[in-house]
């Protein structure tokens, strides 16, 4: 059984889609662009690259700076926005994306072209306030998909977000897991996070319900110490979820994209993560996503340098593979996202093709195995 621990479905994405309205929907992705300098931004009149935009106020990275500039859902994959009366464009999915939505049947097609049998639906808030459309892909196709819940984490101590995780999974079905990411702190200013105390309710809650969670772990800004770089950033997210580990050992935790090449990319090469970084992903309950064609888009990660079949990433995963063991890696694909780079049974080939260093019997436990257990499909 091969299971893909990363895919996701969605409804047309310049709509509402369980926000108040599109607009309060479109800026998680007006945000995510302005803090993404490395994607190509265009003129549509003439399509010509342009930088130096500002969508956002950089001094203020709560929902209050944001700027209005008409954020919202093109086609093919596109987003498009107005400044001073002059359209501009950015591609955040691949053109196949034409509607711009990924409904279940889509997935499940792509899934049978693939040669995927199940897949772990993520659940974030970037494409929705989705509990109840996850739901029903699940109920209606329970043999394709397991389904996660979606919380607001800068909310999870409110007994309102404790009641829609209890909701979602003991109404709605959404066993597969909670989604929880760092990267919507923005919104409070990083007044918290996800080792602050005030949420320990919550993760009680969590713990009692006996789900894991997917851990969306990145190089987040620091406004107590501005002077930090990527990596800095980055190690000192891992620290933070160690910390919480420390407190919620026994709950599963899957870190999703698993080691981030953004944060470790240097010119000469990738960097090495100190030793503590390791000790806290050796711990039980710990695994990695082995998740990296889609990171070859992302800022830091220079794409002439890194094509399919990624023979540059297989130190990392022979690394990873080494220090964890195969029983704490679960291979995932970021479907539909993936695209954008390569198809999505190249994003499964360029793993069980030509990472010939991993023992055959090893990397079913990678590619379904251990998901199976996570999930308890094996019998």
């Amino acid at each position: 059984m091969i299971i893909d621990v990363h895919a996701h479905i969605f409804p047309y994405l310049g709509g509402a889609s369980g926000y108040k309205t599109p607009s309060d929907h479109m800026m998680h992705f007006q945000k995510a662009t302005a803090l993404s300098p490395a994607k190509s931004i265009r003129r549509v009149e003439d399509q010509k690259i342009v930088d130096g935009l500002v969508m956002w106020d950089p001094d203020n990275p709560t929902p209050s700076g944001r700027i209005d500039v008409n954020f919202r859902a093109a086609k093919y994959g596109r987003f498009e926005w107005t400044i001073n009366g002059v359209d501009y464009t950015v591609s955040v999915y691949a053109p196949s994306l034409q509607g711009m939505e990924a409904p279940p049947e889509f997935m499940i097609a792509e899934m049978d072209y693939a040669g995927i049998d199940r897949a772990v639906l993520q659940n974030p808030w970037l494409y929705g306030r989705l509990n109840e459309y996850v739901s029903e892909a699940i109920s209606k196709y329970p043999d394709h998909f397991i389904g996660q819940v979606q919380v607001s984490e800068t909310e999870a101590y409110k007994e309102n977000e404790i009641l829609e995780l209890r909701r979602g999974v003991m109404e709605l079905g959404l066993k597969g897991g909670l989604y929880y990411s760092d990267r919507r702190f923005w919104e409070i200013n990083y007044e918290y996070n996800i080792d602050s105390e005030i949420f320990f309710p919550f993760w009680e809650e969590v713990r009692g319900l006996e789900i894991p969670v997917y851990w969306c772990l990145s190089s987040q800004p620091d406004p107590e110490h501005p002077q930090l770089s990527t990596f800095e950033r980055y190690v000192n997210a891992i620290l933070r979820f160690g910390n919480w580990q420390s407190h919620f050992s026994e709950i599963p935790c899957v870190l999703v994209h698993g080691l981030q090449l953004s944060a470790i990319s240097t010119e000469e090469g990738f960097r090495e993560l100190p030793n503590e970084v390791w000790e806290i992903w050796q711990r039980p309950n710990v695994n990695l996503e082995v998740l990296f064609p889609i990171q070859v888009s992302w800022e830091g990660v220079d794409p002439k340098q890194l094509d399919y079949p990624y023979p540059e990433v297989r130190p990392i995963i022979k690394e990873l593979y080494k220090k964890l063991g195969p029983e704490k890696l679960m291979w995932g694909s970021d479907m539909p996202n993936v695209e954008r780079n390569c198809t999505y049974k190249q994003s499964l080939d360029y793993l069980v093709r030509y990472c010939d260093f991993i023992q055959p019997q090893h990397m079913d436990m990678i590619v379904g195995g251990n998901a199976a257990n996570l999930y308890s499909l094996n019998s």
